[in-house]
């Protein structure tokens, strides 16, 4: 399940700095291309509960009806690469080609849409994977405009019908030319599709270049009915492997 795409883009609606006016990418060739190296582990975990015993009438006599617990765990992990191409710039708004490759039963797939200056990502494509929505954001012409001092901290809220969305950022040790930034945003959910979810990223981040070096996102999601329980934990890493912008270290 793609909790961060799919609530940025359930939260769209809700948040004026979410719509960009650079429009979906041409096919054409890219102004800048970059690439990366991913992988994710998603744990899921569901239970449901059942009512079992006699039949409704005997039930109702003898109260004898019983509960029972059904669970149900799955695991994936899978490898590849995402390539970002940059296609168009309008408004310091991005228009932007993501092709993700996997070589395991992931499914591999072209999603366009935009990032805004603010870095909210405007993609309708809900199977694109959240460690490239989380990698996207970081290309936002003001991602990190007037915080360029370690120690600051920032937020960054939008609600829409769907669900409301907060995130935090703070920065830690500045080294040279890359900050390290830790990142954490909170989903509470309003709807039944999606789950509320905590997801937490360390992200190695080029200020100069507009782009993450490298990241560690870690997400907690969960949702509870009446008769079921579901849990989905993922780890997902990222590593930059090439620029066309960016040929030093």
């Amino acid at each position: 399940m793609i909790l961060a795409l799919m609530t940025a883009l359930a939260v769209s609606g809700g948040a004026s700095s979410s719509t960009s006016s650079a429009p979906a990418p041409a096919a054409t060739a890219p102004l800048r291309e970059v690439v990366y190296k991913v992988s994710y582990t998603r744990q899921a975990n569901v239970s449901n509960e059942t009512f079992g015993g006699g039949s409704p009438a005997n039930s109702m006599l003898t109260n004898s009806a019983s509960q029972a617990f059904a669970e149900r765990s799955t695991d994936a992990t899978d490898t590849g690469t995402v390539t970002i191409d940059v296609m168009q710039v309008a408004a310091d708004a991005l228009g932007i080609r993501v092709t993700e490759h996997w070589n395991g039963a992931t499914p591999a797939g072209t999603y366009q849409g935009n990032v805004a200056p603010d870095g909210t990502v405007n993609f309708r494509d809900s199977q694109m994977n959240e460690c490239t929505a989380l990698i996207l954001e970081y290309f936002g012409a003001a991602f990190m405009t007037d915080q360029p001092a370690q120690g600051v901290r920032w937020e960054r809220t939008a609600k829409g019908t769907a669900a409301d969305l907060d995130t935090v950022y703070t920065v830690g040790t500045i080294d040279g030319a890359i900050a390290k930034i830790h990142e954490q945003t909170t989903v509470k959910s309003k709807s039944v599709a999606l789950l509320d979810s905590v997801t937490t990223a360390d992200v190695q981040y080029k200020p100069a270049m507009l782009a993450p070096l490298s990241g560690r996102i870690v997400t907690h999601g969960s949702r509870s009915s009446a008769s079921s329980v579901t849990n989905i934990s993922t780890v997902s890493n990222f590593d930059r492997i090439s620029d066309t912008r960016d040929q030093g270290p």
